[in-house]
């Protein structure tokens, strides 16, 4: 039920956890989507906690969102187990998944009274997710393995920014550290440490450097692909004198 794409986190702490829900909701007649659906009110909750934004408020608003990483891969497996896997229901679990991430850093913003830094990082995140969408397609490592831990929008960003040429290990260990997974557990930690000012900080940097990577793929491939037109100078020979 799992997935090459899972980051550490999710391989050793959330999968566990919700392969055994799994196992339960499989004896129930739900579909996949109506899962996805339903935990979204999960990170509405959170984000009531996050707005008010003192110490214990935090860590309970961290404490369900990482929640919702959990049971946000139980959708997968019950589509996988059923056979229900569909391109709707990816694009409508990587919208709940845009929508929640927005909701954090908002409300986090808005709690912590950095709402500036919270609408900078919001920005950034809705700005990287439009330039995925002009960089996409290619097979840039040798190892299948390595192209399959990868989601199929970030392959072409990683190619056509020219982050492969760092090497592919470099490469497969700078996802690992920066995947959602990952980065909600971490939250939770900061929280925890009363660190929820980094929260913010940690996501904007992020946000920024693959907002720049996005951008330099999409430029390379839109030249690549003749999408992007370099005007030349024009000369009318006619009129010019003998």
């Amino acid at each position: 039920m799992s997935k090459p794409q899972d980051g550490f986190v999710s391989r050793f702490l959330n999968r566990p956890v919700s392969r055994r829900l799994t196992r339960v909701l499989l004896k129930f007649p739900i579909h996949p989507n109506t899962w996805t659906i339903a935990i979204f009110v999960l990170p509405l909750i959170a984000s009531v906690f996050l707005v008010r934004g003192n110490y214990l408020s935090v860590v309970i608003g961290a404490a369900i969102f990482q929640t919702f990483s959990i049971l946000d891969g139980c959708d997968g497996e019950i589509a996988r187990a059923k056979s229900l896997e569909s391109r709707f229901g990816e694009r409508m679990d990587n919208l709940c998944d845009f929508l929640a991430s927005l909701l954090y850093v908002l409300a986090l913003g808005w709690g912590l009274h950095h709402w500036s830094e919270g609408i900078i990082c919001a920005a950034l995140i809705i700005i990287n997710e439009w330039l995925l969408r002009y960089s996409t397609g290619g097979i840039w490592a040798d190892s299948s393995a390595l192209n399959e831990s990868f989601y199929a929008r970030h392959h072409g960003m990683i190619e056509h920014s020219g982050l492969i040429d760092l090497g592919e290990r470099f490469v497969w260990w700078l996802f690992q550290l920066t995947k959602r997974d990952m980065a909600l557990f971490v939250f939770f930690i900061l929280a925890l440490l009363g660190l929820g000012h980094w929260i913010l900080n940690l996501w904007t940097i992020v946000a920024a450097a693959s907002v720049a990577l996005s951008a330099i793929a999409a430029i390379r491939f839109g030249v690549a692909n003749g999408d992007v037109v370099v005007d030349e100078p024009r000369y009318d020979y006619g009129s010019q004198q003998e």
